[in-house]
């Protein structure tokens, strides 16, 4: 190039729009300020793009890179300021650089900044940002106050996608202000024990209590009402050091999926009629064949469930108590992880099955257990719980051992659910055709003979006789 002293200047007669689409590709707006090297028309250039992403750029380097640029209205502003290497970045100089950055109108906003040099205790302020769709502030354990609106009543007027991450907020402050939110992601250290998420327009929400010190030992369950209408997914996880409850106080209709998930030792506080804690419970609504009929999908809707083996002390509420929760329960499949170091997998089952009396297929999976654990039940007892699944159709096990328990549990199945039709199992690899359960197992199948039985994907083809769906209508009627 001319100006640098080397040779022909091939680029500099390619049209502003052009060169500007190359500075865009570099991916660092640092990385195109510096291209005012090449040749003075470059200095001029690198201020006029739409998209800026600062990553890495210390407090006065972005005030002046920020300065310096002339779009008034960028599609997208990426800031990732670097904190010095004593301390961090006060709570004022937030601030300015959020003025600054509010000064060019982004459509789509990402600012991450670490921890106070003031300790985090000093908020800063939050600009309208009244073009903004999207926001995601990673604000290092930070609160912040909002800008009140120049003339409106909505201080995000158009804001659709929140997520807040590492920060300490109440969502109730600000909700009121985005009527057109529909998706937000909290991923906090929750300034309140109580909080409420009220909204009209929220389609999806996503929260995480993340984990931090608790001072003097309080535990204290933090609460999260949800009132939103409209919610297609909701996702919980609890990471931190006390328990936490969402409840929703108005109906969700139109719930696809929701998930919980309780990731940390302190959060699993929901007790099981056996020797066992919830780890987590999701629904979704999923597209299932029945009866193997794969051309033939229908739209049901799931609860799925991952039970860990309790090492830590008691639950303060039971699962039937977590379900009513939910928003929705017209649940049709039920599926159920077992990571357990105990075989008596059937107490739960049934207690379950007790106040979900309309499934219609049931999962199992059950995990390796060790010998000892195999006796500890007794099948009288499930047989007093007066269950009766009029509408269980399906059944899948995987992982099964064929113990006398394995079988009392089948056998109360065959007996409750008298339109069961399809009974798939998976059976452990140690187990064989030789052993007493398998030949118990192959028993139980002739006499329920009008059910289609598959052992390891193979169907079961046995002499019929008896006519099983005769004899339990006799018994019902």
């Amino acid at each position: 190039m001319r100006d640098g002293g080397g040779g022909e200047d091939r680029l500099g007669a390619l049209p502003d729009a052009l060169l500007l689409l190359i500075l865009a590709n570099l991916g660092s707006t640092a990385e195109a300020a510096r291209t005012s090297i090449l040749a003075r028309r470059w200095r001029s250039l690198w201020p006029e793009l739409h998209v800026l992403v600062l990553r890495g750029v210390g407090p006065d380097t972005l005030d002046h890179l920020l300065g310096r640029a002339r779009h008034g209205n960028l599609r997208r502003l990426e800031i990732q300021v670097r904190s010095p290497a004593r301390g961090g970045i006060p709570a004022t100089q937030i601030s300015s650089l959020l003025r600054a950055a509010d000064e060019h109108n982004p459509a789509e906003l990402v600012f991450d900044v670490g921890h106070g040099g003031d300790g985090g205790d000093v908020p800063f302020e939050l600009p309208c940002f009244m073009r903004a769709i999207s926001m995601d502030l990673q604000i290092g354990s930070r609160s912040f106050t909002l800008t009140p609106p120049p003339a409106s009543e909505f201080t995000f007027a158009a804001l659709e996608t929140l997520t807040l991450s590492l920060c300490r907020v109440d969502p109730g402050e600000f909700l009121r202000r985005c009527p057109r939110l529909r998706m937000l992601a909290m991923d906090c250290c929750w300034a309140h024990n109580a909080v409420e998420i009220h909204s009209g327009s929220l389609q999806e929400v996503v929260l995480k209590d993340m984990a931090r010190p608790v001072a003097g030992g309080d535990r204290t369950p933090r609460r999260v009402d949800i009132a939103a209408p409209m919610p297609r997914k909701f996702r919980l996880e609890c990471y931190g050091r006390a328990e936490m409850v969402a409840s929703f106080s108005a109906p969700a209709p139109a719930a696809e999926t929701l998930s919980f998930k309780y990731c940390s030792v302190w959060s699993r506080s929901i007790g099981l009629p056996v020797e066992g804690c919830l780890l987590s419970l999701a629904t979704a609504m999923e597209w299932r064949s029945r009866y193997g009929q794969v051309n033939n999908p229908v739209l049901v809707r799931v609860l799925s469930m991952v039970i860990l083996s309790n090492n830590y002390g008691y639950g303060n509420r039971s699962l039937a108590q977590e379900i009513v929760r939910l928003p929705v329960n017209n649940f049709s499949v039920l599926k159920l992880d077992l990571r357990t170091n105990y075989h008596d997998f059937g107490t739960l089952i049934f207690d379950l099955l007790k106040s979900l009396d309309s499934i219609q297929r049931l999962e199992l999976e059950l995990s390796w257990t060790p010998s000892e654990y195999f006796d500890y039940y007794d099948p009288d007892e499930w047989r007093n719980e007066h269950i009766w699944l009029p509408d269980l159709e399906e059944l899948d096990i995987g992982g099964m051992n064929l113990t006398d328990h394995d079988i009392d549990f089948l056998k109360v199945i065959f007996t409750y659910a008298p339109y069961i039709k399809t009974v798939r199992i998976q059976l452990s690899a140690w187990v064989s055709q030789s052993d007493s359960g398998y030949k118990k197992l192959c028993r139980m199948f002739r006499e329920n003979s009008s059910v289609k039985c598959y052992v390891n994907g193979v169907l079961e083809e046995l002499p019929r006789r008896s006519n099983r769906l005769l004899r339990m209508r006799h018994q019902s009627a």
